[in-house]
């Protein structure tokens, strides 16, 4: 087994070090009611100490009615000490806004790795698990999702 110790420099010096921001883009596929849906995605996050990072994000999913709109504050925290392939943990809460519809509560946790791609970009793949509350299942087919992230975050 290798061990391998790093020095606060190191840290500060990547992406993911206290007093570093993130901002994040996505798109994506989805659908709701038998609604197919577009969905841009826009996230920023700030490291309050290395490795740990406090985020809100944001989706507009277009092409379909009923419009939504989702806000979702969040904690990630990325283990850091790896080489090339960083694990991460994090949860959220999320209020989801709909045009024709009651909001709707929910609240997760997501786990994956990271990587970089450049000297201020990485890329992140894993899985989400999503909890609806209050939900009515006369509305939504399941309250409960499982289901793949894949992003690209800029970090300076």
């Amino acid at each position: 087994m290798l061990a391998t110790s790093y020095s606060r420099a190191d840290v500060s010096a990547s992406v993911f070090g206290q007093g570093h921001t993130r901002l994040s883009l996505g798109a994506g596929y989805g659908s709701f009611r038998d609604n197919d849906y577009f969905i841009l995605g826009l996230g920023a996050g700030y490291y309050v100490m290395d490795g740990l990072e406090a985020g809100l994000a944001g989706e507009a999913w277009m092409g379909s009615k009923p419009h939504i709109y989702t806000v979702s504050p969040q904690l990630t925290y990325i283990f850091f000490q790896g080489e090339q392939w960083k694990p991460y943990i994090g949860g959220f809460y999320k209020r989801t806004f709909y045009d024709t519809l009651d909001n709707l509560n929910s609240g997760g946790g997501r786990a994956g790795i990271v990587t970089p791609m450049g000297q201020h970009t990485y890329l992140s793949a894993g899985v989400v698990y999503e909890k609806y509350f209050n939900c009515d299942k006369a509305i939504y087919s399941d309250c409960s999702l499982v289901y793949p992230e894949l992003g690209i975050s800029f970090s300076y």
